[in-house]
């Protein structure tokens, strides 16, 4: 097979800006762009017919997959003896680039573990009871410590007593003896 320099001038791939391991879909989408924007009743410019032009031959080539497969072989002739590699290799590998090509095949790479998902809490009703069990906390300790300053009050010895008829009050109750005749 024999490449045509004056043919490989015109590259499809690049006048419709798609790389050579494009899907049809893709190639499609990009020749619906390129038509649109360079269709003559679109566009008055006078350069936009002759881009129209190269952009449907373009898609000629690369829209049908026998013609597709007959560019990207032309292409691997002119890239060199090893890319036009027809017969199967030691791999059984019939293509060694173009879309007809079979992926590389690499040993696996380990897994890594995906990242914990970040979502907002999930209201279970744990707060309310961690809530609801500090309040039983603070109001036993309050009513402990209102039992301890009574059980003090209540065993506390009393005032001294004032002898009957010194000055001053006689806290011990005992009635005070009057002066009086």
């Amino acid at each position: 097979m024999t490449a045509d320099p004056a043919q490989l001038a015109f590259d499809p791939y690049a006048v419709l800006g798609v790389a050579p391991h494009a899907t049809a879909p893709e190639i499609h989408h990009a020749y619906r762009v390129l038509a649109r924007r360079f269709h003559p009743d679109a566009n008055r410019d006078g350069r936009a017919a002759a881009l129209f032009a190269q952009v449907s031959r373009a898609y000629e080539v690369l829209g049908d997959v026998d013609r597709r497969r007959a560019y990207d072989l032309q292409r691997a002739v002119a890239a060199g003896p090893r890319a036009a590699r027809v017969a199967p290799g030691p791999t059984g590998n019939a293509a060694v680039r173009g879309p007809a090509a079979w992926p590389q095949r690499r040993p696996p790479q380990p897994e890594r573990e995906p990242e914990p998902e970040r979502r907002a809490p999930i209201d279970d009703g744990r707060d309310e009871f961690r809530f609801l069990l500090t309040l039983a906390k603070v109001v036993a300790l309050v009513v402990a410590l209102i039992v301890i300053g009574a059980l003090v009050l209540a065993l506390r010895p009393g005032p001294w007593c004032v002898a009957p008829g010194a000055p001053g009050p006689n806290p011990c109750g005992v009635p005070v003896a009057s002066s009086a005749p």
